[in-house]
C-alpha cells in the first residue's frame, strides 16, 4: 500500500486511516476469501518498496492526496519509479484518485487541473464498454465519491479508458494487470460527510459543501468496484 497522505484524526476516528479503509473494500469482496493483508509504505514520507520488495507482494495499491502529480514534491519522483517498476514486473497495480493520477504520469500521460473546478461527493461513472461485467452481473453505471479536481488528460500507452463520467472523461484506466479509477470506492457517505465539513469554510465554500452533501447520501456501490479490484489482484479480470 503506497500512501500518499493522511486523512487526519477526526476522519481516523470514523472510518480508520486509507490502510484500514482499502483494507476492508478489499476484503469486502470476498468475505470468505483469503485474508487481506496490507504492508504500508509512507510515500510522502519518502519510503518507496525496493524491487526486492515489490516482488513479494501480490498486488500494488496507490492511494490518494491532496498533492498535485506535477509539483514539486521530492517524493513524488521515486514514487513514479517504484510504480513503473511495479508495472514492468506485471505485478497488478490497482491506483484510487491520486494514484490514478500517478499511474497515468508514471506510464507518460497527462494529468491538469480541471477547468470546471471540484468534483466532489456522488458522481455517477459509465462504464465505456461490456467488460465491465463480473460473473452474472452486467450494469451500465457505478456510483461512487468523487473528491478531485486534477484530471488524467490523455489515455497512456498500453491501457485503455473504461470509466467516464460527464465532468470526468478519462475517470478509468485498465492494462495488463493494471486497474484505475478516479473515484474513491474506499469512501463511505460518513467519512465524504466529515471531510467535506473539515473543508468547509477554508478549502471550499458554504455553498459548494451544502451542495455536495445533498448528493452524499445515495446508496453507493463500492461492492462492485470491491470486486473489480479484487479480480485484478487475483489476476482473473474480464477487463485486461
Amino acid at each position: 500500500m503506497l500512501l500518499c497522505d493522511d486523512l487526519g484524526p477526526r476522519i481516523d476516528a470514523i472510518g480508520g486511516e486509507y490502510t484500514d479503509l482499502y483494507r476492508r473494500l478489499v476484503a469486502s469482496a470476498d468475505p470468505d476469501g483469503d485474508r487481506v493483508d496490507m504492508v504500508p509504505f509512507r510515500a510522502h514520507e519518502g519510503i518507496v518498496p525496493t524491487a526486492h520488495d515489490l516482488a513479494s507482494f501480490d498486488a500494488v495499491m496507490i492511494g490518494g492526496s491532496k498533492a498535485g502529480v506535477y509539483e514539486d514534491h521530492p517524493w513524488l519522483q521515486p514514487l513514479f519509479a517504484a510504480v513503473r517498476t511495479a508495472i514492468d514486473s506485471h505485478i497488478p497495480t490497482i491506483g484510487i484518485c491520486f494514484g490514478h493520477q500517478v499511474v497515468a504520469t508514471a506510464l507518460g500521460a497527462s494529468v491538469t487541473p480541471f477547468e470546471g473546478g471540484w468534483n466532489l461527493s456522488g458522481v455517477d461513472y459509465r462504464f465505456v464498454d461490456a467488460s465491465h461485467q463480473h460473473e452474472s452481473e452486467v450494469r451500465d453505471s457505478i456510483r461512487l465519491i468523487a473528491f478531485h479536481q486534477d484530471q488524467v488528460r490523455e489515455v497512456p500507452v498500453g491501457t485503455r479508458r473504461f470509466l467516464t463520467a460527464d465532468r470526468c472523461e478519462i475517470a478509468g484506466l485498465v492494462g495488463d494487470a493494471i486497474l484505475t479509477m478516479q473515484p474513491h470506492p474506499e469512501f463511505s457517505s460518513e467519512v465524504t460527510r466529515a471531510i467535506l465539513e473539515s473543508g468547509r469554510g477554508r478549502r471550499f465554500s458554504d455553498a459548494e459543501i451544502d451542495d455536495a452533501l445533498s448528493r452524499v447520501d445515495r446508496p453507493l456501490d463500492a461492492d462492485v468496484a470491491a470486486r473489480l479490484i479484487r479480480s485484478v489482484i487475483e489476476r482473473r479480470s474480464a477487463l485486461v
